[in-house]
């Protein structure tokens, strides 16, 4: 394992555990066409990467002036299960790097907790977390704000400086430097200035390299 000067590992969950951004972002783009909102699959990976649902949901609604039908948040969901059923993968390496860490871990995500037992269990990563597990639905603000990593944190006993956080997007490892934790960003689908400008200290792009770094 190496040196290692953090007491916390805090994964974010998709896109760092489970490889699901592309499929829910396809749909997401699909329904939203058909929706009467028109959008490419490009754009939207571009622009809501990283972002909470709600927050993404009010800058559409800002976007094209116009609000969404009622339905929508439902549609996307139920139009989302099959799809993950049958293409969902862990992010590559991410068993070994989990089966080989002995640090103390949680989960902090932007998505609801519905959402991550779901995914983590498809993959079969639930178990490997015992419960730890955080989503910005219980707390004030999502990322970029502070708020998911500084209650991970508290719930795990560990001082946020004690910390270090592993995120795939702009608005997570926004979250984590401002929680002041040590961020390190994943780039294998993000564009790593991009990361280490939101105040990533270290950007990889494999993650088996993880071990290696902590």
């Amino acid at each position: 394992m190496g040196r290692t000067e953090f007491k916390l590992v805090i994964f974010d969950c998709d896109g760092v555990l489970v490889d699901s951004e592309p499929i829910i972002n396809r749909i997401f783009a699909e329904t939203l066409t058909e929706a009467g909102f028109p959008i490419t699959y490009r754009e939207v990976t571009q622009k809501f990467i990283g972002k909470s649902l709600k927050t993404c949901l009010e800058m559409i609604e800002e976007s094209y002036n116009k609000p969404l039908p009622e339905n929508f948040m439902e549609l996307c969901k139920e139009r989302e299960i099959a799809p993950l059923q049958q293409e969902l993968q862990p992010v590559s390496g991410i068993i070994e790097v989990l089966e080989q860490l002995t640090l103390p871990k949680c989960v902090a995500s932007n998505s609801n907790h519905r959402h991550i037992q779901f995914v983590l269990k498809l993959t079969g990563l639930l178990h490997k977390f015992d419960g730890k597990i955080y989503s910005c639905y219980d707390v004030p603000r999502p990322k970029p704000f502070p708020d998911v990593y500084l209650h991970a944190a508290e719930q795990m006993n560990t001082n946020p400086e004690d910390c270090v956080v592993i995120e795939d997007s702009v608005p997570g490892v926004q979250a984590g430097y401002a929680a002041g934790m040590t961020v390190f960003g994943y780039a294998q689908h993000s564009d790593p200035n991009a990361l280490t400008d939101a105040g990533a200290k270290i950007v990889f792009n494999d993650m088996r390299q993880l071990l290696q770094l902590l």
